[in-house]
């Protein structure tokens, strides 16, 4: 009887395993890697300097940078390792992007393995939106 139950615990523990490795394993398969964090690109052909604050609901700083980005940069910005895991229920996130200390761009999003928080600089002159921030998602 003890080695029957043994085995059950064994069998049981091993099943679990594999349902929660299926649940972290397989999106990777389907969809592939996760994206950056957020991702930036420079359209002007002027330098221009680019602070980017992301912070959680509570308003704790997760990232705190700033980037000099010459004509043409990218910059992709990895993400941490506790959004590599899907969620059911994300907590809510603001990104907040202050180009050349003068315009701000803010986007709030869950942050998921597959979506990108995505920026813009001065991709459209004829509309003098020197700032545009948007989100991908795979």
């Amino acid at each position: 009887m003890r080695s029957f139950r043994r085995s059950l615990m064994l069998w049981i523990s091993l099943l679990v395993l594999i349902l929660v490795s299926l649940f972290i394993v397989v999106p990777y398969i389907l969809v592939g890697p996760p994206t950056p964090l957020f991702y930036v690109r420079n359209h002007d052909v002027g330098v221009h300097e680019l602070r980017v604050e992301v912070c959680d609901s509570k308003n704790n700083s997760i990232v705190d940078k700033t980037y000099e980005l010459s004509a043409g940069e990218e910059i992709y910005y990895a993400k941490p390792f506790r959004f590599l895991v899907p969620e059911f229920e994300g907590e809510g996130y603001t990104f907040e992007f202050t180009l050349d200390n003068s315009f701000k761009g803010t986007h709030s999003t869950n942050i998921q393995p597959w979506n990108t928080v995505h920026v813009e600089l001065y991709s459209d002159y004829e509309e003098g939106q020197p700032l545009l921030v948007g989100e991908m998602t795979v």
